[in-house]
C-alpha cells in the first residue's frame, strides 16, 4: 500500500508540465484532482485492510473447522451408536384341562404381622379355552461403545419395552407370573422408560497377554442360538439361551486362544440381591451370588464353528426378586425377598454350526443343538402367614423351599435335591428361490425338574426355553426391499412365527411349588386336587408378527 502511494505521488512531480500539457488544465484544477486521487487512495487503502481482515477472520474459520473435522474423525473412530426397534404383535390361546381354585385369591392387612398377608383360595379359574386376540408390543434399543483409550472399551445398551395401552406386566397374573425387578428391567414389557439393560467396561490386552477383565451390568439376555430366531447373524450375549436369560450385575476375568481353534474361556461372577443390614425381620438375611464360567471352546467364524459350555451357581436363591409383583386380580404390590431358599447349579452346552447343502442347492443353513442340565438344592425353609379365615383356620403358616411346597406343616415340604434337564434344536434355512427369505424350525422340551434361570423374555409370556414340556416353532424371517443399505447394521425384515406348548408339568418357569403332571392333579399331598400357584395349561398356542428396524 505505501509503494503504491509513494509511487502515484512521485509521479506527479516528476511530470507536472507533461500532465499540464496534456489536459490543458490549470494548476488549480491539478491541485483539485490531486486531492481527488488522494481520498480515493485513502478509500482503496481502507478497502484493502478490510479485505486483510476478512482474510485473517476467514483463516481462523478455516483452521477451526479443519481441527473440528480432525476431532471428529478422531473422535468417531471410538465412538459407535446403532440400534434396533420394532412392532410386534401376538395372539395367544391356552388350555386349562379343568376347574383350578388359585392358592392366594387376594391380600388382607393382618395387625399382628403388621402388613398385607395373602388370603388363601377362592380364585377360580374354569376348565377351558383362555385367550388374548391380540396384544401389541413396542421395543427400542440404542446401544453405544466408546474406546476412550487403546485397551479400554465401555459398551452401554438402553432399552424401552411396552405393551401398547399398558404401563405395567400386568397381563396374565393367574398364569404366569408377572413383574417388574431387576431380572425384568429393559427385557420384559414395562413403561415408557428407557431402562438400562446393559452397561459395562472392558479392558483388555491385560499386561500384554491375551486377558481381559469387565465390570458392569453383564450382557447375559437373548443368548446364544436365540439370535437365529431373531433375525441376527452374530451373537449379542455372553451366555447359552437355555440355562440362563436375566440381566444382572457383575464381573468377569477371560482368556482368548488361537489354538487348535479360536476360543475364549471366563470366569465371571454376579449379584442377584442384595440383603443389605441383617435388621429386617422379612428380607432374606444372605445375598444371592452368581459364580460360574463361560468357555467358547470353539469360536471360529472363518469356519462358522462354535461350541460352546458352561456351568454356573446361583448360591442363595430368593423367593421373591424384590419389585412389583402381580397375582391375580390385585393389581401391583411390592415384594421383598424374605427367604434365602438355596442353590441351583446350571450346565449347558451348545453347538451352532453355518453349512451348504449343495445337492438340494442350500447356502448357509444354520443348525444348532442345546442341552440344559439344572441341580435344585433346598436347604432352607421360607415361610408366609396366609389368611384362611374361609376354611375356619384364622391366620397360618404356610411353607415352602426350592420347588417344594406350599404346605401347613413345614415337615411336608419336598427338601430333596432335584435334576432335569432339557434339549432344544433347530435350523435356519435361507432360501434361494425367494430373495431374503428364511425358514426358521426348532423345537425344546424341559423335563419334570427343569428349572432354568429365565425370568426375563423376549416372548410375551413365558420364555418357551422354561417349558416343562414340549415346544415347536416354525417362523419365517423376510427382508424387506426398502432401498441400499447405508450403514453396516442397517437391516430391515418381517418376521412371523406360530409357537405351540405341551404342558407336561405344572410351574413352568417357577422355582416356587412343586412340578406335577398336568393330568395328575387330581391328588396332591393331600391337599385339594385344585389348589396350584398359577393355573396349569394342557396346551397353548402363539402366532406373533413383528416388523423390525435396525439402524
Amino acid at each position: 500500500m505505501r509503494k503504491l502511494l509513494g509511487l502515484a505521488l512521485a509521479f506527479l512531480l516528476l511530470v507536472p508540465g507533461g500532465l499540464l500539457a496534456y489536459s490543458g488544465a490549470s494548476q488549480e484544477e491539478l491541485l483539485k484532482r490531486i486531492e481527488e486521487l488522494s481520498k480515493e487512495i485513502e478509500m482503496l487503502k481502507k478497502q484493502l485492510q478490510e479485505v486483510k481482515e476478512a482474510q485473517e477472520e476467514t483463516s481462523d474459520t478455516v483452521d477451526e473447522m479443519s481441527d473440528l473435522v480432525e476431532n471428529f474423525k478422531d473422535n468417531m473412530g471410538k465412538f459407535q451408536i446403532w440400534g434396533d426397534i420394532r412392532t410386534r404383535v401376538d395372539s395367544t390361546r391356552a388350555y386349562v384341562p379343568d376347574s383350578y381354585l388359585g392358592y392366594f385369591s387376594g391380600f388382607k392387612y393382618d395387625p399382628t404381622e403388621n402388613k398385607m398377608i395373602p388370603v388363601f383360595g377362592g380364585v377360580r379359574n374354569e376348565k377351558g379355552h383362555k385367550e388374548n386376540d391380540t396384544i401389541w408390543t413396542n421395543r427400542m434399543r440404542i446401544n453405544f461403545k466408546v474406546r476412550p483409550t487403546e485397551n479400554t472399551v465401555v459398551k452401554v445398551r438402553l432399552a424401552y419395552y411396552k405393551i401398547w395401552g399398558n404401563s405395567d406386566d400386568y397381563v396374565s397374573p393367574e398364569i404366569f407370573p408377572g413383574m417388574d425387578n431387576n431380572f425384568t428391567f429393559g427385557v420384559r414389557p414395562s413403561d415408557s422408560r428407557l431402562y438400562v439393560d446393559r452397561a459395562y467396561f472392558n479392558w483388555v490386552n491385560v499386561g500384554g497377554y491375551p486377558v481381559w477383565i469387565s465390570f458392569g451390568r453383564r450382557p447375559t439376555t437373548h443368548g446364544v442360538p436365540q439370535h437365529l430366531r431373531e433375525g441376527l447373524d452374530k451373537r449379542e450375549a455372553t451366555p447359552q439361551g437355555i440355562n440362563i436369560d436375566v440381566p444382572f450385575d457383575g464381573a468377569t476375568i477371560g482368556y482368548q486362544y488361537r489354538w487348535p481353534f479360536p476360543g475364549r474361556i471366563r470366569f465371571c461372577y454376579g449379584k442377584g440381591f442384595e440383603s443389605g443390614f441383617k435388621t429386617y425381620a422379612d428380607r432374606a438375611k444372605d445375598d444371592v451370588d452368581f459364580y460360574g464360567f463361560a468357555w467358547d471352546v470353539i469360536d471360529d467364524p472363518d469356519r462358522d464353528m462354535h461350541l460352546f459350555f458352561q456351568a454356573f451357581k446361583a448360591e442363595g436363591i430368593m423367593d421373591f426378586p424384590e419389585g412389583t409383583f402381580f397375582f391375580n386380580d390385585l393389581g401391583p404390590m411390592y415384594k421383598t425377598a424374605q427367604s434365602n431358599l438355596g442353590d441351583l447349579y446350571e450346565i449347558g452346552l451348545t453347538w451352532l454350526h453355518k453349512v451348504d447343502i449343495p445337492y438340494i442347492g442350500l447356502e448357509g443353513v444354520d443348525y444348532f443343538l442345546s442341552l440344559g442340565l439344572s441341580i435344585a438344592d433346598p436347604d432352607e425353609i421360607g415361610e408366609m402367614p396366609v389368611d384362611m379365615s374361609g376354611l375356619g383356620f384364622g391366620v397360618q403358616k404356610m411353607y415352602y423351599s426350592l420347588l417344594g411346597g406350599f404346605y401347613l406343616n413345614p415337615n411336608q415340604v419336598d427338601m430333596d435335591t432335584h435334576t432335569g434337564w432339557a434339549v432344544y434344536v433347530g435350523a435356519r434355512i435361507p432360501l434361494p428361490w425367494i430373495p431374503g427369505a428364511k425358514l426358521g424350525l426348532e423345537y425344546n422340551y424341559g423335563s419334570k425338574w427343569w428349572m432354568p434361570f429365565l425370568v426375563a423374555t423376549d416372548d410375551i409370556y413365558i420364555n418357551k426355553l422354561a417349558t416343562r414340556g414340549h415346544v415347536a416353532e416354525v417362523y419365517w424371517v423376510q427382508d424387506l426391499p426398502t432401498g441400499e443399505a447405508l450403514n453396516k447394521y442397517a437391516k430391515v425384515f418381517l418376521r412371523l412365527g406360530f409357537q405351540y406348548f405341551w404342558f407336561n408339568y405344572s410351574g413352568s418357569g417357577n422355582w416356587l411349588g412343586e412340578p406335577h403332571e398336568i393330568n395328575e392333579l387330581d391328588d396332591v399331598a393331600g391337599m385339594p386336587a385344585n389348589m396350584q400357584l398359577f393355573v396349569p395349561l394342557d396346551h397353548m398356542y402363539n402366532l406373533y408378527a413383528s416388523f423390525e428396524i435396525y439402524f
